[in-house]
C-alpha cells in the first residue's frame, strides 16, 4: 500500500521523482533531431581533418580518396555538414523553388569542380603530391578534359536556369541578338570583332557571378530565418520550462496579460508534440487534475514579448498578429501535367479539338484554362495535272487530296457536356466546368488535389489585398483563397449584407469564426459592435467576454430573437434621426462631422442559424430581416445570416432579394445549391471550407478555398482583448435596450401633432391620422356597439345612450357630406374622407342611429333623410 501511494504521489507531481536513466532517455528522444545533426556535423569535420593530415590513420585509402577527389574532399565534407545544420536547426523541408535552387547550385559547383581540376599545382593534400592528379583529382581532371568541357559548360548553362530561370532566359535571348550583332559588325568591320568578343566575355562572367550571388544571398536568407526560427523554439521551451517551475510567479507581458478568470480557457502549448512511444512531458498535467500548477502549465504557449504592440488610434491595444499561426508548407504540383495531357487527349478522342492554355494551382483545386481549338471542314478533290486531266495510281484510280473549304471555333458546351468522361479519366470525384472564366478567353476546369493545402488567416491578414482594403474600406474580412492562389478579402461595408448556406460540416462555422476574427483583429469597440445570436449555444458563446459585444452576453434562446431584432431595427431608426439632423448621407460622413469625440460605432449582427428562427417566429423575423436588409446599410448596420438548412421555407424569396452577396458551401443537392446561389455548382464542392463566393458587384460566383482559424487561435485572441490593461466598457442588457427605444419613441407624438398643425398637407395629415387610430378605435367601438345592442333600452331613453355612445371624430364631416346628398355610401365616405374601408362603414351604421340615414335597403348605398338645407348638420 504504501509503495502505491507513493508511486500515485510521483505521477501527481508531474513526473518529478522519475528515475535518472528514464529521463536522460525522455531528453535524447526529445533532442534526437539536433543531436543527429550535431553528430553529422562532427563527423564531417573529423573527415576534413582526416583528409588534410599525413599522419592520420588509413594511409592508403585516404590517398585514394585524395587522388580521385582533390581538393573536392572539402566540398564533400561541406555537403555532409549543410544536411547535419539542416537537422540541428530544424529547416523547414525545401519546398519546389528551394528544391530547384538547390539543384542548380550542386550543378555550379560540379562545373567549379571541373574548372579547378584544370589546374595541378606542386603541393600535397594530405601526403598525396597533387602533381600527379590535379588540384581537382582524378573526377576534376575528367571534367577538365576535352569531352569534360561540354560537359562543364552545360552544368554551367543548366545549374543558372535552375537558380534563376527568369534572368536566364532574358540573359539567353540578349546573347542570341548580341551574337547576332557581332556577326554583322564582322561582316562590316573584320578587325573590330576581336572587342566585340572580348565584350561579350566580360558580359557573360559578370552575369555567372550575379547568379553565384544571388544564390548566395537566398542560402543566406534561408539560414537567418531558420536561426531566427530556431530561437524562437528556445525561447518558447524556456517559457515553458520557467512556467513548469515556477507557476505562481508566471505573469504574462502587458500587451496580453489577461484576468484571473483567463485559464477557464485553456490554450494548448505550440511547442512539437514527442513521440507517440515517449512518456507525456511532465509539464502538461491531465486538465481534471486539481493542482494549482496545471492551470499555468496549460496556459503555455508562444511568449507575449515576441509580438508587435500594434495599437488603434481610439487608445485600445489590438491583438498582435503573432496570435496567429503562419501559413504552412505549399504543396508540390507535379501531376498537374500529367492531368493537362489526360485533359487534351480525352477531349481529342472525342473529336474535340483543344489544349490547355494556363494552369493555376490553388489550395484545394487546380483550375486548367482550356483554349478551344478549331472545327475543320474538309472535302475530297481530285488531283490534276498540267494537262488539266485527272492524274491516275497506280490501279487506275484517281489521285484525290484533302482541301480546307473553311474553320470554326469548337463550342463551349461541347466540352461541358463531357465533365463526367473528364473526372473518369482524372479518377476525380468531381469537377466543376466553369464556361467561361470571367475575364479569360479559358474554359476553366476545376479538378481536385490529392493534398488539399490548409489556408491560414494570417497569410490573409499580411497580404497586399488585405492591406489595400483595409486602407480603402471600412469591415475588411478575409474569406480565404481562390483557384489562383490569390488572397480574397471583401468589405462587409460594401456588401452589406452576407448570407452564408451550406450542409452540415461544410465550414459555415469556421467561416464565421474567420470574419469575426478578421474583425476583431483591428477594429476596437469604439469602432465595431457585435451583435451575435447563437440558437446551437456552442459556436459563437466564446465571444461572450470581448467588449465589442453590445448585449450584455450571447443570445442564445429563440424567443428573444424578435426581441433582439426590434432592438437593431430600434437602433437603425435612431440612427436614421441623427442622420437627418446632421443632414449627412450615411455613417462615414457623420463620423467625418462628428469626429474623433462621439462616432457612430458599426454594427455586425450574427445570425447563425437561421433556421430555428425561422421555426419559431417566421413573420416577424422574416419582416425585420428584410427591413435591416432594404434600410440598414447607410447606418452602419451589417447582417451576417448563416443557415444549414436552404431550403425555399428557410430562405425565402424576399430575404434572397435583400442579401446579394452570398457564399455557398457543399451541398447535398442541386436543389440545395439553386435556393442558395439560383444556379447549380455548390453540389460539386469538396466540403472543409470549400465554398462558392458570389459579391453584390459580380454575376458568376467564385470558387474560394474559406481561411482556417483554430479554437486556440481565438482563444489567443479574446484573450489579448480581456487582458487588465484594456478597458472594459459597460454593456446594457435588452430589457435596459428596449426601455431606451421605448423612450426614444415618446418623442413622436410630438411629430404626429406638428403634422396635424400643418393644414395645407391634407393627404398626409388624414393619412398618419388614420394609421394612429385605426387598430385602438376599431375594436372599441365595436365592442361598445355589441354591448349596445344587447342592452335593448326602451324608446324614451334611446336618444340618452346614442348620445352616451363615443362617436368618431370625424362624425360631423360625414354628416355634412351625407347632407349634401341624396344618398349615400361607405365607398363615398372613404372616398371624399379619405379613410379606410372599416371606418366608413362604421360611420354609415352612426349616421342611420342618428337619424341620418335610412336602414340597408340590400344596396351599397342609404338614403338621406335629413338634407343640407335644413341647416341642422352643416359644418361652422
Amino acid at each position: 500500500m504504501a509503495r502505491s501511494r507513493a508511486g500515485s504521489h510521483t505521477s501527481s507531481r508531474g513526473g518529478r521523482s522519475t528515475a535518472l536513466p528514464d529521463r536522460i532517455s525522455l531528453w535524447i528522444v526529445e533532442r534526437r533531431k539536433p543531436l543527429a545533426g550535431a553528430a553529422i556535423i562532427i563527423t564531417a569535420a573529423l573527415f576534413a581533418g582526416w583528409a588534410s593530415l599525413a599522419s592520420a590513420p588509413l594511409p592508403d585509402q585516404r590517398g585514394a580518396l585524395v587522388g580521385a577527389l582533390g581538393g573536392g574532399v572539402y566540398l564533400v565534407a561541406l555537403i555532409i555538414a549543410l544536411g547535419g545544420a539542416m537537422l540541428l536547426f530544424a529547416l523547414p523541408r525545401p519546398n519546389r523553388e528551394q528544391t530547384r535552387r538547390a539543384a542548380g547550385g550542386a550543378a555550379l559547383a560540379v562545373a567549379v569542380w571541373g574548372i579547378v581540376g584544370a589546374f595541378t599545382p606542386q603541393g600535397q593534400l594530405g601526403g598525396v603530391s597533387l602533381a600527379e592528379h590535379s588540384l581537382g583529382g582524378d573526377v576534376g581532371m575528367a571534367l577538365a578534359s576535352e569531352r569534360g568541357a561540354i560537359l562543364t559548360v552545360l552544368l554551367i548553362v543548366g545549374g543558372a536556369f535552375l537558380i534563376a530561370p527568369k534572368q536566364s532566359s532574358a540573359t539567353t535571348r540578349w546573347i542570341q541578338s548580341a551574337l547576332a550583332r557581332s556577326l554583322r559588325a564582322a561582316a562590316a568591320r573584320a578587325p573590330g570583332i576581336g572587342a566585340e568578343i572580348a565584350r561579350l566575355c566580360w558580359t557573360g562572367l559578370c552575369w555567372l557571378a550575379g547568379v553565384l550571388a544571388e544564390a548566395l544571398r537566398d542560402c543566406a536568407e534561408s539560414l537567418r530565418i531558420a536561426l531566427a526560427e530556431r530561437r524562437a523554439a528556445a525561447e518558447r521551451a524556456r517559457l515553458a520550462a520557467e512556467a513548469a517551475a515556477a507557476p505562481a510567479q508566471w505573469t504574462m507581458q502587458p500587451a496580453l496579460a489577461t484576468a484571473p478568470a483567463a485559464p477557464a480557457v485553456p490554450v494548448a502549448p505550440v511547442a512539437p508534440a514527442p513521440l507517440a512511444a515517449a512518456p507525456p512531458p511532465p509539464v502538461e498535467p491531465p486538465a481534471a487534475q486539481p493542482e494549482p500548477e496545471a492551470a499555468p502549465q496549460a496556459e503555455a504557449r508562444p511568449p507575449a514579448k515576441r509580438t508587435l504592440k500594434r495599437q488603434a488610434t481610439d487608445g485600445w491595444r489590438l491583438p498582435p498578429i503573432e496570435l496567429l499561426e503562419p501559413d504552412g508548407v505549399a504543396v508540390s504540383s507535379a501531376s498537374a501535367d500529367e492531368s493537362a495531357q489526360i485533359i487534351v487527349d480525352t477531349l481529342a478522342s472525342f473529336g474535340v479539338d483543344a489544349r490547355v492554355a494556363e494552369i493555376n494551382r490553388g489550395p484545394s483545386v487546380t483550375q486548367f484554362g482550356i483554349e478551344p481549338g478549331w472545327e475543320v471542314k474538309t472535302r475530297q478533290v481530285a488531283v490534276r495535272g498540267t494537262d488539266g486531266k485527272p492524274l491516275l495510281d497506280d490501279d487506275g484510280q484517281p489521285v484525290t487530296k484533302t482541301e480546307e473549304v473553311g474553320r470554326t471555333r469548337v463550342r463551349v458546351n461541347r466540352i461541358t457536356r463531357l465533365a463526367n468522361d473528364l473526372a473518369l479519366a482524372l479518377s476525380a470525384p468531381s469537377i466543376r466546368v466553369e464556361a467561361p472564366v470571367p475575364g479569360r478567353p479559358v474554359i476553366g476546369i476545376e479538378v481536385p488535389n490529392a493534398e488539399t493545402s490548409v489556408v491560414a488567416l494570417r497569410g490573409l491578414l499580411e497580404s497586399d489585398e488585405y492591406r489595400k482594403a483595409l486602407e480603402k474600406g471600412a469591415l475588411p474580412i478575409a474569406l480565404g483563397r481562390d483557384v489562383r492562389g490569390r488572397a480574397v478579402v471583401a468589405d462587409l461595408a460594401k456588401m452589406p449584407h452576407v448570407l452564408i448556406a451550406g450542409a452540415t460540416g461544410s465550414g459555415k462555422s469556421v467561416c464565421i469564426n474567420t470574419v469575426i476574427t478578421s474583425l476583431l483583429m483591428y477594429q476596437s469597440p469604439q469602432q465595431l459592435r457585435l451583435v451575435l445570436v447563437d440558437p446551437k449555444r456552442v459556436e459563437l458563446t466564446g465571444y461572450a467576454a470581448v467588449p465589442h459585444l453590445q448585449l450584455s452576453h450571447v443570445v442564445t434562446e429563440a424567443d428573444e430573437v424578435v426581441q433582439v431584432l426590434g432592438i437593431v431595427v430600434g437602433e437603425m431608426d435612431r440612427r436614421y434621426r441623427l442622420l437627418e439632423q446632421s443632414g449627412a448621407r450615411n455613417i462615414a460622413s457623420y463620423n467625418k462631422q462628428a469626429g474623433a469625440d462621439n462616432p457612430l460605432p458599426y454594427w455586425v449582427v450574427v445570425l447563425d442559424e437561421l433556421a430555428d428562427m425561422m421555426m419559431a417566429a417566421p413573420v416577424e423575423v422574416e419582416q425585420q430581416l428584410v427591413r435591416l436588409a432594404q434600410l440598414a446599410r447607410a447606418t452602419g448596420i451589417h447582417l451576417v445570416v448563416a443557415t444549414q438548412r436552404p431550403s425555399v421555407d428557410v430562405v425565402t424569396g424576399l430575404i434572397k432579394a435583400n442579401f446579394p452577396t452570398r457564399v455557398a458551401f457543399a451541398t447535398t443537392s442541386q436543389t440545395d445549391a439553386r435556393v442558395i446561389m439560383d444556379q447549380t455548382g455548390a453540389e460539386k464542392l469538396l466540403g472543409r471550407g470549400d465554398m462558392l463566393y458570389m459579391s453584390s458587384d459580380s454575376i458568376k460566383p467564385r470558387r474560394v478555398q474559406g481561411a482556417y482559424v483554430s479554437d486556440e487561435e481565438i482563444d489567443r485572441v479574446i484573450e489579448a482583448w480581456t487582458a487588465e490593461n484594456q478597458p472594459k466598457p459597460e454593456r446594457s442588457t435588452i430589457d435596459e435596450l428596449i426601455e431606451d427605444i421605448v423612450q426614444d419613441a415618446e418623442a413622436e407624438p410630438e411629430t404626429r401633432a406638428a403634422l396635424e398643425a400643418n393644414r395645407e398637407n391634407e393627404t398626409l395629415r388624414d393619412t398618419l391620422r388614420t394609421a394612429m387610430a385605426a387598430d385602438e378605435e376599431e375594436a372599441e367601438v365595436e365592442a361598445e356597439e355589441d354591448a349596445l345592442e344587447a342592452i335593448e333600452p326602451p324608446p324614451m331613453v334611446e336618444r340618452e345612450i346614442e348620445q352616451s355612445v363615443e362617436r368618431d371624430t370625424r362624425f360631423e364631416e360625414a354628416a355634412a357630406l351625407a347632407g349634401e346628398h341624396a344618398r349615400v355610401s361607405a365607398s363615398l365616405l372613404q372616398r371624399r374622407l379619405r379613410i379606410g374601408l372599416p371606418r366608413a362603414e362604421r360611420l354609415i351604421d352612426q349616421l342611420e342611429r342618428a337619424g341620418i340615414v335610412a336602414p340597408s335597403e340590400g344596396g351599397p348605398s342609404r338614403e338621406v333623410l335629413r338634407r343640407a338645407e335644413e341647416g341642422v348638420y352643416a359644418l361652422d
